[in-house]
């Protein structure tokens, strides 16, 4: 079985919610006085560089929140006697605003929630951790307020509580889809610790390139006619609904993510990804890809797709290329092709001395929602 690898390069924006401890319950409503050492819930955002499973480090001088949106919304829930649900915080809207760090004592870094805007025009007020209740969980929604309201939805099951939140997914502008964040559990021996919230697109990134089992016969070898594409003439589907779905009590502490598609979408992947810069042209200098054909835009050189994720699944997908005019043909069984959130999936072929091609494995990255202007150490699942 081929061995699966990993960037943890992530797309990954955060938000630190830092909580004060308190024996009493939420504040219910108004702007209560802070006691002396009880220290209110604030907000700061933050881009973390990569890191892989086992480590994770977050870079000096951190690029803020504040960089991708002005806004986000926060939901809350603490859990009571016999796993009872309780709303600490209804879809709370945290806005940045310049210069008003340490200003009030819910903002010590420029982001404000206390007598914002709410859901309903609510009032939010301070709120600080109920030191009685078994357990906690918080979970966000973050850019694309103006154009991409999300709607929230309560589902009181007896057994298994839960808060979906549904939103529209552009793959062709992703400027319309908003941020989500995974769920943040802790339990009493996590009060008054910074609450972290990691925000990812619901959307998923694919690129397929070639590597040469001669790396000299790529300078003469021409490759044409490329597209990756689902087996089953179907479309790669690229507009669609999203819903994270959050538990909200039990043991499972992590949320469960489902997407419904239109019929919009691409027939297939025709450009490959080229790692720019690795290959000069007689001495030259000039960076080329050995395989790309005169006409071809540079833009080709590092062709990433954007799509919908598909969580639960897709056919075999199907690569065809002409190598020097003799067309090829592979195929990626249908296991490797389930596209996860926030996750830049890159196919490998390999082109053989004698003509042929083979689907060679697939790397999965968890990657920052930023360009792809540098190289990424892959690391080992």
């Amino acid at each position: 079985m081929n061995r699966k690898f990993r960037y943890m390069a992530l797309l990954m924006v955060t938000a630190l919610m830092m909580c004060g401890c308190q024996g009493g319950g939420d504040e219910p409503g108004g702007n209560p006085t802070p006691q002396p050492g009880v220290k209110a819930i604030a907000f700061s955002g933050g881009l973390s560089e990569d890191q892989n499973v086992n480590h994770a480090r977050t870079r000096a001088g951190e690029v803020g929140l504040e960089t991708y949106t002005k806004r986000f919304k926060v939901w809350g829930f603490k859990n009571g006697e016999g796993s009872s649900v309780n709303i600490v915080m209804n879809g709370y809207t945290v806005n940045w605003i310049n210069n008003s760090a340490n200003t009030t004592a819910s903002n010590s870094s420029g982001w404000e929630y206390v007598n914002q805007q709410g859901l309903g025009e609510m009032e939010q007020s301070i709120k600080y951790w109920d030191t009685t209740a078994s357990a906690y969980r918080f979970f966000g929604v973050a850019g694309a307020s103006e154009t991409n309201n999300p709607t929230g939805n309560y589902l009181p099951n007896e057994a298994n509580p839960t808060y979906e939140v549904t939103y529209d997914a552009d793959a062709f502008n992703e400027s319309k889809t908003p941020y989500y964040s995974h769920l943040w559990y802790g339990n009493s021996a996590d009060y008054g610790k910074p609450v972290q919230l990691e925000f990812i697109k619901p959307l998923s990134k694919v690129r397929f390139k070639f590597i040469f089992e001669d790396p000299n016969a790529a300078q003469d070898t021409e490759l044409t006619g490329k597209n990756f594409r689902p087996s089953d003439g179907g479309t790669i589907k690229m507009k669609g609904k999203v819903t994270v779905t959050y538990p909200l009590t039990g043991t499972t502490k992590t949320e469960s993510f489902a997407a419904t598609t239109e019929a919009e979408g691409i027939t297939g992947f025709t450009q490959d990804y080229y790692e720019a810069g690795s290959i000069s042209k007689n001495g030259s200098g000039t960076v080329v890809s050995p395989y790309l054909n005169a006409d071809e835009s540079t833009s080709a050189l590092s062709k990433i797709y954007t799509v919908i994720p598909t969580p639960s699944g897709q056919s075999d997908y199907t690569l065809t290329v002409s190598v020097n005019g003799d067309p090829k043909t592979t195929t990626v069984p249908a296991k490797y092709m389930t596209w996860l959130p926030g996750y830049l999936y890159t196919y490998i072929f390999k082109i053989h001395v004698d003509g042929g091609v083979q689907f060679s494995k697939v790397q999965s990255a968890f990657t920052p929602w930023v360009t792809y202007d540098k190289p990424h150490t892959v690391y080992n699942w």
